[in-house]
């Protein structure tokens, strides 16, 4: 088998967690390196709950799954630990990291300080094309059946708003902020379908109000969404209570 950073052809191989190696876009140039290649499997595992929090991550077999060295792997434990998404211990041991009620709580007050803030630049900066983008994904959202899919579409409208602020260091922040989060946001649309419906009706009011270029409004709407969303996850999840730890093989 090849390792991902020689040139491979045919289909993205899947890990035992059932994420799948990305595979290069049209437009790259060149393939990525292979800690990048392990990083984005290991990073999709765990916010779509692939990798629940507390997994242990085996390098030795995560470097058999994706074909590559262990040293790639080691750099995109490192690099995942750096943005709070495992934790590595001394002796290089990895563990998906798992939220507890005060983290989550603690995520969602930073993002209501700052997400209104970004949706309202939205309102006053958007573009065309941004605005668009958001349309087909508040589509996409709502004839949408699947929850992780559904999930994904809610991660990639906030992402869009976003960056239609014009705002590179309002994006980086939030975006990590958002990605925590994005496993229990998954969890709790699946315990709570209705949530779905709320959250697509949430995101009609914040789009129109971005579209009637009201900052004002626009910003209210997004705090109250997240807020509806907060209230949603902390109903639903234990959060903190341990769930059986497994490890990747």
């Amino acid at each position: 088998m090849k390792k991902a950073d020689e040139a491979a052809d045919g289909e993205p191989a899947p890990t035992a967690s059932g994420a799948h190696r990305p595979e290069a876009g049209p437009a790259a140039g060149h393939a990525p390196a292979a800690h990048e290649t392990v990083k984005q499997v290991l990073h999709r595992g765990i916010v779509t709950g692939a990798l629940p929090g507390g997994t242990r991550l085996v390098q030795s077999r995560i470097a058999e799954e994706l074909a590559v060295s262990t040293r790639p792997v080691r750099d995109a434990l490192r690099e995942l630990a750096a943005e709070g998404f495992v934790r590595v211990d001394h002796r290089g041991g990895a563990v998906v990291h798992q939220l507890s009620r005060t983290e989550l709580e603690d995520i969602y007050e930073i993002r209501k300080m700052l997400e209104p803030v970004a949706t309202a630049r939205a309102a006053k900066y958007a573009s065309s094309s941004s605005l668009l983008a958001a349309v087909e994904l508040m589509a996409a959202m709502e004839s949408e059946n699947d929850g992780p899919q559904w999930a994904d579409y809610n991660c990639r409208f906030h992402s869009v708003i976003e960056e239609a602020g014009n705002s590179p260091i309002l994006v980086s922040v939030l975006k990590n902020l958002r990605e925590l989060s994005a496993l229990y946001v998954t969890h709790s649309i699946l315990s709570e379908p209705d949530r779905v419906r709320c959250g697509n009706a949430e995101h009609r009011e914040i789009l129109r109000a971005i579209i009637e270029r009201d900052p004002e409004t626009a910003a209210d709407a997004m705090l109250r969404h997240l807020d509806g969303t907060i209230r949603t996850l902390l109903n639903v999840h234990q959060i903190g209570t341990p769930r059986g730890r497994r490890s990747t093989v």
